[in-house]
């Protein structure tokens, strides 16, 4: 990047607020008046002396930075940085013209025109990055200055064009199928009045309309929106709860602003990751709102994802070691294969068994590292099933969207076959099916011979067994 992050105290005005995951734990000797902090992504250890203490519950209780007593900027930084708070800087009106809005755009008329007037009081640049269509002539009769590329280069060309012809030392970025909310970009600015933060991002929220149910598509971006990042504050940085931030809408001091022209897709997430690299600090400031709005048709928004998904090879092959498509426990790994493979009692105990042992160790190897905690065992037993949820989430996520593309292959996989179902299964009756036997002749083609096991039913147990073959033998199939 262009310069060494400055290393400085969280200023005075600035006020901190807990992350909604850390834990205050009691330390083992009794009398010493201090405290020990569990919390952070990943997650950090601080213990506290008696006067760290009081400095934490200053802050902790509402003051400023300033107010908090003596070394209060230098501490409050470190529980920054490690994750434990989160800053809350004094917001104020941001003043007309001191920040240019930048606006790369390709195709986007009937669309910039409204953005340009949101935006209104902040200079306006609209990169047109090629469009064949009215976009240049709609942003100048709004009132943005127009740069325009004669042919497309490409999202991170255009941010790169626009932050160069910026009159001002703050940049806002916003992709043209972006709606601003009220006060949103005076919060993300008010980051920047502490000197080590280079870039701050606000939740990019897809909402349905009011009174509008909306369809399929847009339901779903309502719900599991890539670029919704959730409700809590963070601190930016690969591995973490939030690790990266998209550049539909991202503010950003100018010299910072380096995008690579040769990414067509990721080239936030590569910014984003050198900043980091760099030592400079990123902030996600959920409070800070921005809609985005869905793509028109299914094709569009598959376009989308499939650019999103191709942009991964080359981002691994730029941060070795950073991007993983899924990561978890092995035990919780383990337990989501065996039970999308074994649904009966014998594989539900087999789960139930390997998630206890594996719980058990977990807390057990826990605890000894809170040993300058009082009662170790109880904050180890609750960090460990805490993690446990957390991962079974992301294992259910990445099943039903990271690996999507897999899953109908599974439903081909060998499975125990009832004996008295063959060829034609199919036709048994409705009450066959009410007794959860899964007949494997639903996936395949109709031209399967004969002779083959078209239909065969999984039965999970020998009760449904036995139901199913007085049904069987009424469809005319053979014993």
């Amino acid at each position: 990047m262009t310069s060494e992050p400055v290393a400085a105290p969280l200023p005075a005005a600035f006020r901190v607020h807990c992350d909604p995951g850390l834990m205050i734990l009691a330390p083992a000797a009794a009398g010493a008046g201090g405290i020990v902090l569990l919390g952070g992504s990943p997650l950090r250890l601080m213990a506290l002396s008696a006067p760290g203490a009081r400095v934490f519950a200053a802050l902790r209780g509402g003051a400023t930075v300033g107010a908090a007593g003596p070394g209060a900027g230098l501490l409050a930084r470190r529980f920054v940085d490690a994750g434990l708070v989160h800053p809350l800087p004094p917001c104020q009106a941001t003043p007309v013209n001191a920040v240019t809005a930048v606006i790369p755009v390709r195709d986007g008329a009937g669309r910039v025109g409204a953005l340009v007037d949101a935006l209104r009081g902040q200079c306006a640049e609209v990169v047109d990055d090629g469009s064949r269509d009215a976009t240049s002539a709609e942003a100048t009769a709004s009132g943005a200055r127009v740069i325009r590329h004669d042919r497309s280069r490409g999202p991170a060309a255009a941010r790169i064009s626009g932050a160069r012809a910026a009159r001002t030392e703050v940049i806002v970025f916003c992709d043209c199928d972006v709606r601003p909310t009220a006060g949103w970009l005076d919060r993300l600015v008010a980051h920047l009045g502490d000197p080590a933060v280079v870039a701050v991002a606000p939740r990019v929220a897809s909402p349905l309309r009011p009174g509008s149910r909306g369809g399929l598509r847009e339901r779903y971006e309502a719900g599991r929106s890539p670029l919704d990042l959730g409700p809590w504050p963070a601190a930016v940085r690969p591995g973490s709860r939030v690790s990266y931030v998209p550049s539909a809408a991202l503010v950003i001091r100018r010299a910072y602003a380096e995008f690579d022209p040769a990414l067509r897709f990721g080239e936030d997430v590569d910014l984003v990751w050198r900043l980091v690299g760099a030592g400079h600090s990123v902030r996600y400031e959920p409070a800070a709102v921005v809609h985005h709005d869905p793509r028109p048709s299914w094709r569009a928004w598959a376009y989308q994802r499939h650019g999103y998904g191709s942009s991964s090879a080359q981002l691994a092959r730029r941060h070795p070691g950073l991007l993983r498509p899924a990561r978890g426990v092995a035990s919780v790994v383990a337990a989501v294969g065996l039970l999308a493979t074994r649904r009966d009692r014998a594989g539900a105990v087999v789960v139930g068994a390997l998630a206890a042992g594996s719980v058990a160790l977990s807390t057990a190897r826990l605890a000894r590292r809170l040993g300058r905690t009082d009662r170790p065992g109880r904050a180890a037993l609750a960090l460990t099933v805490r993690g446990r949820r957390h991962a079974l989430l992301a294992a259910a996520e990445t099943s039903r969207r990271t690996w999507l593309p897999l899953r109908p292959a599974t439903w081909s996989w060998p499975r125990r076959r009832c004996r008295w179902c063959t060829t034609g299964g199919w036709r048994a009756r409705r009450s066959v099916w009410r007794h959860t036997c899964s007949c494997s002749s639903l996936t395949t083609p109709p031209t399967a011979p004969a002779s083959g096991p078209a239909a065969c039913c999984r039965a999970t147990s020998s009760r449904w067994s036995r139901r199913c073959r007085p049904a069987c033998d009424a469809a005319g199939q053979a014993v």
